[in-house]
């Protein structure tokens, strides 16, 4: 009955000028409008969707840090605490020395983006367009010119995007950018050293990368993808939080935190940034290669997806851009376990409430890591630019 009516419809806008409803797309590309009525075209929703910041390679040992006294408190045993939470985002090898000794149950180190950044994004702006410079020729006899394109629109210039984020309880966005800015202005005076291979390899330990990522309505497919070259944050509002004023007994300041960062140069719609997204997935999680994905892990269905919040690592398909998220075999099998004993459960006692939103708790063994050797050099290879270049080289 419903296709009759749709059939019936589409035959009566057919002998209008708005034309037939199931080729409207297909019209706008097709011909020019000269009745310039409005044609039953779907408007662009695309949503904003996920930004990501790469975790940098401070070099936050005992033996590094002792040479700072503001980072006497990052050097705490407590494995929970927000200190522990900052240096193990900033330095990633920390887990894989003294024995696991330096781990952390709330930071993923298969992840190789910080979370924390991801989920409390406010806004990120300062994106440049892609902008064509022109030459205008002298002027003729009838003072006529011509003109034409001379320069790139590709920029590897620096700029500048200013990221807002969501402030929480215990500050630790400030405290992790102020560690990071700590380290930075540190390493410039010679009062920290970076690790061995960065120094081999003459490159910078604290720049990161950020991926933007624009999603469809749906929040499935990547319609436009783009990135910086190299970043570092260059600025921290700590200051704010010293204000006083005796109106307030609350200082509302810092409810949300703006950090410039100075960028170099940018990607835009290029599937190369597809690949090095992808690499460095499976850099820090070598159960994300090519080669064991399908063996070693479980691509979450989208229907499942909000069981699996703040759990999973992305991969772009570089065939049909679309953002899938994995798990691993076990944990899948679990965490559906546990979601479906949830559900029956609540079924047998009360039908109305299987709308409830069940979460659970953060488990120890999803934090296994593999042999020390191995992630190290997988780590080591990602700031190597020779084994970039190899990978950039094949990917072509």
């Amino acid at each position: 009955m419903a296709q009759e009516l749709n059939t019936t419809l589409d035959d009566v806008f057919k002998t209008t000028p708005a034309g037939s409803i199931n080729s409207a797309i297909g019209s706008v590309f097709y011909g020019v409008n000269h009745r310039q009525t409005p044609g039953a075209v779907p408007i662009n929703k695309d949503v904003y969707g996920l930004t990501f910041f790469v975790r940098p390679q401070l070099n936050l040992t005992n033996q590094n840090m002792r040479n700072e006294r503001k980072f006497i408190p990052l050097m705490t045993q407590e494995p929970a605490s927000i200190q522990r939470i900052v240096r193990s985002y900033l330095d990633p090898r920390l887990v894989y020395t003294d024995h696991h000794t330096y781990g952390c149950p709330f930071v993923d180190n298969f992840n190789p983006f910080i979370p924390l950044l991801t989920n409390h994004l406010i806004s990120c702006t300062g994106w440049p367009d892609p902008v064509a410079e022109t030459h205008t020729s002298k002027p003729g006899v009838y003072k006529e010119v011509f003109g034409y394109v001379d320069s790139n629109i590709d920029q590897y210039s620096s700029f500048d995007i200013t990221a807002t984020f969501r402030n929480m309880a215990g500050d630790p966005i400030t405290l992790l950018f102020y560690t990071w800015l700590t380290y930075q202005a540190n390493m410039f005076q010679g009062i920290m050293s970076p690790y061995p291979d960065f120094i081999v390899n003459n490159e910078i330990d604290y720049n990161t990368r950020i991926y933007r990522l624009v999603l469809d309505k749906n929040k499935k497919y990547v319609q436009k993808i783009g990135c910086t070259g190299a970043a570092m944050p260059i600025s921290v509002p700590l200051g704010s939080a010293f204000n006083f004023e005796h109106d307030r007994p609350m200082n509302v300041a810092n409810e949300n935190i703006s950090v410039n960062f100075r960028c170099f140069g940018y990607n835009y719609q290029d599937d190369i940034v597809i690949h090095e997204f992808n690499k460095s997935v499976q850099i820090f999680n070598p159960h994300m290669r090519d080669s064991n994905i399908s063996k070693l892990m479980v691509k979450i269905p989208p229907e499942a997806l909000a069981v699996f919040n703040n759990r999973g690592y992305p991969r772009i398909n570089p065939r049909s851009y679309e953002l899938e998220w994995y798990v691993g075999q076990d944990q899948y099998s679990r965490i559906i376990g546990e979601y479906e004993r949830h559900m029956g459960a609540v079924s047998a006692s009360s039908p109305v409430e299987r709308t409830k939103d069940y979460s659970f708790d953060i488990p120890t063994d999803d934090f296994n890591l593999p042999e020390i050797p191995e992630i190290v050099d997988q780590v080591v290879d990602m700031v190597n630019p020779d084994n970039l270049l190899d990978d950039i080289n094949g990917f072509i």
